[in-house]
């Protein structure tokens, strides 16, 4: 009905003067009321993971804020018929590396997953759900919690395959490729079967089930840093002759996986290469024989890997922009084999050999595609706003001061009830993303258009060392985080004024790495925002780095440019903490309490600081929040104080 009656006004704008644009309220950018309220976004709000066709059923993971953050396992019929296999007093979810990654796989009617609450490995039999059986333990025999994740069954359904980490209380976690006989379905111990790295991921069968590949890397790398590349022959539950492929001298190793004829494809990347290099951008290769070959020499990021018969199907990403392609395995040829949408992830073959996955867009929440049949399966939610009120992305490309380039997308404010007066600019909140190796895209958000249509500009930064712009890209942030970024957001701020698309009024939010980085701005910056919002963010990098797990633990010197010992100076020059004598905005901050990655006490150290001068500040801790915030009521409090400060802010002087 609402087509209806806008297509009417357009067809008759010449004879009757009908536009809503004559409808619109001039008002002030600053006193715009949103069009979606936090308590809508999150009121239906679910996200998708781990999609994974099995037969003729599709299963996938939501995430629920509404359940408390619960993690719930969905079952899709071949009829369409979906219901919800995790119970409700289970989540899954694991807590590997804290980050954790797949907890689950279906095998025919054997489904594993991990549950948040005690790590267990459980298993459940499809043909009765309601029958869910442990099979690791409580507590290994060594009183360590075992935790596991990316799960691998071998062909002939008896072993279970998965990345693996003892929880100890004294020193850092090992880590190890770990297997279970699951033939008895009764609790034991798993067997270790690769160890000596710091860290293994991605553990991954060859479909006759005599090979076994996975990922390795050791301090002070990070995978993106630096990954080695091992297969080896697996037979009655061992790992036998194991050898090291390729990888390593700071190479790295994105995704892997085997094609029918049991040959490695993976994805790779190489350092200290220039734009203009395909070494530079994750591309395919192939382990032949005893050697390594390209499929792809794109100047172009492949991510994910799907083969049937000689195709490769993969995502490939440009300066941010996303298409789905289809690759031929011999020659590398590549076209694109669908790019309406603007984000692809979760890629996977069905036994129809029809492309299933997640599709992100900018003006519809998150689905799961049919990607052949160019089909949706399911929407995570009915939008909570109309497409009037929907900001759409500019993407900006502008030059820094060191004569380079960084990245961003431009959300200019839009609400169909009001229109600012001629000649005013719109306030702009800044997001630097987290990670900081990691990137922003552009994504339908209903939080993002919350903001834009309560009259703020949102200027989303793909700083460098953001990922999906190449390796270069990446590395620039080596030894310069802290530096580099926040000029990038100062230059992007600086070319966003130049083209009359801001005003001089900005603020400044961002999580985990990006809550530093708001952190570094408001305090190296001091003149360039009027404040602040730091979630989980980090003050001090010397407490981060004592409290941090082990995961990160060398992040910093990867970062920083060095340890504590050899680069305390740097630590202490680039850590927020010690700048607040230049601090003139407030900061708002938000705290989970049981965050291991980056713990509470650098947010608590940071507000204990701030009551003590005197500086203007709010703080918000959540008690059973970890890192990243995941149940509905603390999502609508955080968004709802974030947004009545800035607006306190705005029209007050502190």
């Amino acid at each position: 009905m609402k087509f209806l009656i806008n297509a009417f006004c357009l067809c008759t704008l010449a004879l009757t003067g009908c536009s809503s644009l004559n409808s619109k309220k001039s008002l002030s950018y600053k006193d715009w009321k949103p069009a979606v309220s936090p308590e809508s976004i999150f009121k239906k709000f679910v996200f998708f993971l781990n999609v994974q066709p099995v037969e003729k059923k599709l299963y996938w993971i939501e995430g629920r804020p509404a359940e408390k953050g619960r993690y719930v396992i969905v079952e899709r019929d071949s009829k369409g018929v979906t219901r919800d296999l995790t119970p409700k007093n289970f989540s899954a979810r694991s807590r590997v590396y804290e980050y954790g990654g797949t907890p689950y796989i279906v095998n025919g009617s054997d489904l594993y997953f991990v549950n948040f609450k005690d790590q267990r490995v459980y298993w459940q039999d499809l043909n009765n759900p309601d029958s869910i059986v442990a099979l690791t333990p409580k507590k290994n025999k060594d009183r360590s919690l075992g935790k596991s994740m990316e799960f691998a069954v071998s062909p002939d359904g008896k072993w279970l395959v998965f990345t693996y980490e003892k929880d100890v209380k004294s020193g850092e976690n090992p880590n190890y490729i770990a297997v279970l006989n699951v033939e008895n379905k009764k609790i034991s111990e798993p067997k270790i079967i690769a160890k000596g790295a710091d860290f293994y991921r991605s553990p991954t069968f060859s479909p006759n089930g005599k090979l076994l590949a996975w990922k390795q890397w050791d301090h002070p790398f990070m995978p993106w840093y630096s990954t080695d590349l091992y297969l080896g022959r697996f037979k009655d539950g061992n790992i036998k002759s194991n050898k090291r492929i390729t990888g390593g001298d700071q190479s790295t190793i994105g995704s892997i996986k085997f094609n029918d004829k049991n040959e490695l494809l993976f994805t790779m990347d190489k350092p200290n290469q220039e734009n203009n290099s395909p070494f530079n951008y994750y591309n395919i290769y192939k382990y032949v024989g005893t050697k390594v070959r390209p499929i792809t020499k794109e100047l172009a990021e492949f991510n994910g890997i799907k083969t049937i018969g000689n195709i490769i199907y993969s995502v490939k990403v440009v300066e941010g922009k996303v298409s789905l392609v289809k690759i031929n395995g011999q020659t590398g040829k590549s076209r694109v084999f669908q790019k309406k949408h603007n984000g692809v992830s979760f890629l996977n073959l069905n036994q129809s050999g029809e492309l299933i996955g997640v599709a992100y867009n900018t003006s519809q929440s998150p689905m799961i595609m049919n990607f052949t049949k160019n089909k949706i399966i399911k929407k995570a939610y009915d939008l909570p706003i109309t497409p009037a009120d929907i900001s759409l992305p500019k993407k900006i490309k502008y030059p820094t001061q060191d004569g380079q380039f960084a990245f961003g997308y431009y959300y200019k404010p839009k609400n169909k009830k009001y229109k600012a007066p001629d000649g005013e600019l719109p306030p702009v909140r800044v997001l630097v993303h987290g990670g900081p190796t990691g990137s922003t895209s552009t994504s339908f958000s209903s939080s993002r258009n919350f903001w834009t249509s309560q009259g703020y500009a949102v200027f989303d930064v793909n700083y460098r060392g953001s990922t999906g712009y190449g390796r270069k890209y990446r590395d620039a942030l080596l030894k310069k985080w802290g530096l580099i970024e926040v000029q990038d957001v100062k230059d992007g701020l600086e070319y966003l004024r130049k083209n009359k698309l801001i005003s001089d009024t900005a603020f400044v939010s961002g999580g985990s790495a990006g809550g530093y980085s708001v952190q570094r701005l408001l305090t190296y910056y001091p003149e360039l925002f009027k404040g602040g919002a730091s979630h989980f963010g980090i003050g001090n990098l010397i407490t981060l780095q004592k409290l941090t797990h082990k995961f990160e633990s060398h992040y910093l010197s990867q970062l920083i440019g060095g340890t504590l010992k050899t680069n305390l100076k740097e630590y202490k020059d680039r850590s927020p903490i010690n700048h607040l004598d230049k601090l003139k905005a407030p900061m708002i901050i938000f705290q989970g309490a049981k965050d291991k990655v980056v713990p509470p006490e650098n947010s608590r150290e940071m507000a204990a600081i701030l009551k003590k001068q005197g500086i203007y500040h709010e703080y918000y801790e959540y008690p059973e929040e970890g890192h990243g915030f995941r149940d509905k009521d603390n999502l609508i409090h955080s968004l709802l104080k974030e947004a009545s400060f800035f607006k306190k802010v705005q029209k007050e002087s502190f």
